[in-house]
């Protein structure tokens, strides 16, 4: 193993602990003491076993994908001293237009031996690259930048005044996907959606998830109270990750996103199903409990399930580890919202029918349901992203030439 393969995961490796430490932490420092200090947790050699179990996960799954970019895209960069890595990061950000330009800066940088004046070569093109004109001029770019400042103040006031609560989610949905789309004119590259249809489903879950968010909260205006503004804007930004998703996929890939939303509607259909029978009538206590369960089982098994082998299917069939990602970003980008929205759209049923909430029906008021939908839509990225990177890697692995 080279000394800049083992540096860089030694270097992944850390980043990944280092991140979910500071989670731990900050969670621990944050969150609610009980009202009966008799009931808090201990931290025992258990529970740091639990906790354990998600750290080593995504360091496996950061190791993988390190791996694969290093076999790919990165075989090259690795091999790169500092000034070479800073000139090809930067000419990677240039549009389609201007890649042969990046192309001979490249070229030109290779024939200095000097490593001060590579350093002031690569320092001056990255330079360049990040001044480079958009697509129209700086004009352009600055009206649209003007466009998604205003368009910003007016939804946050107007969604505000008309439901309360919905005031900083509307601002960080679209001001999120406004700096997305100022970004994508700044680099001259077109919106373009792959698989219209699967974009379309994409689309239609941000939709149905906002939708749902403004009923329960015109509905139950008290369970504003369980959307703090932190929430808010995470849940705007990721619902705007997911359309971005949809947009700026390759166009190339169209088998990416069809599996991948086809396993979202898989699992969104189950879960509908599981959520739309616990909160029926006329079920015995016992049989409520054991939907209760399979509702709970359904959100980890399944989650992880489709993931899995969105990915898996779209490697085995591609040979190609990257489009077995973008499957499993497909995937994330349908199914959390449309888990969102089912959750927040049959909670109110079971609510009404036994005063528990939909989350194994636990005594609550109704408000909380909003926090456990968020919690859940979290959930189920963090449980799902790693599979989806099994799955690339197992499907990439086994349409690799063998040797002999």
């Amino acid at each position: 193993m080279s000394r800049h393969r083992r540096a860089y995961q030694t270097a992944t490796a850390a980043a990944v602990v280092t991140g979910w430490a500071v989670f731990y932490l900050v969670y621990a420092a944050t969150r609610q003491p009980p009202a009966d200090p008799a009931t808090a947790t201990p931290l025992t050699p258990e529970l740091l076993v639990v906790l354990a179990i998600p750290v080593a996960t995504y360091v496996l799954a950061a190791l993988l994908v390190l791996h694969h970019w290093l076999a790919g895209p990165g075989a090259r960069l690795s091999t790169m001293d500092p000034p070479g890595r800073l000139l090809t990061a930067a000419v990677a950000t240039l549009p389609g237009g201007r890649r042969e330009w990046g192309a001979a800066m490249a070229a030109e940088l290779a024939g200095i031996p000097d490593r001060a004046t590579r350093w002031r070569f690569a320092l001056s093109c990255a330079r360049a690259a990040v001044l480079l004109p958009p697509a129209g001029g700086w004009p352009v770019l600055a009206l649209v930048a003007g466009g998604v400042v205003a368009a910003v103040t007016a939804t946050g006031q107007a969604a505000g005044a008309a439901v309360p609560g919905v005031g900083v989610l509307a601002t960080s949905l679209v001001g999120s996907a406004g700096v997305l789309a100022v970004l994508g004119v700044a680099r001259s590259r077109r919106p373009r959606a792959p698989a219209p249809a699967a974009a379309l489903l994409v689309a239609g879950g941000v939709a149905a998830a906002v939708t749902a968010v403004v009923v329960f909260l015109v509905r139950q205006p008290a369970a504003a109270a369980h959307l703090p503004a932190g929430s808010a804007l995470l849940l705007g930004a990721a619902l705007a990750g997911c359309l971005w998703v949809a947009v700026a996929s390759p166009a190339a890939d169209r088998l990416a996103p069809r599996l991948g939303v086809a396993g979202a509607a898989l699992f969104t259909v189950v879960l509908l199903a599981v959520t739309h029978l616990v909160a029926g009538p006329g079920l015995a206590s016992e049989t409520r409990q054991r939907l209760d369960l399979a509702t709970i089982w359904w959100l980890f098994v399944g989650s992880t399930s489709v993931f899995f082998f969105a990915a898996l299917a779209a490697s085995l069939r591609t040979g190609s580890f990257r489009s077995g990602m973008r499957a499993g970003l497909w995937t994330l980008a349908a199914c959390t919202p449309l888990t969102f929205a089912v959750w927040l759209a049959e909670a109110p049923r079971r609510h009404e029918l036994t005063g528990g909430l939909l989350f194994a029906g636990d005594a609550g008021p109704i408000g909380v349901n909003l926090s456990d939908a968020v919690w859940i839509l979290w959930f189920v990225a963090v449980a799902g992203l790693p599979c989806a990177v099994f799955g690339a890697a197992v499907g990439a692995y086994h349409r690799a030439p063998r040797a002999g």
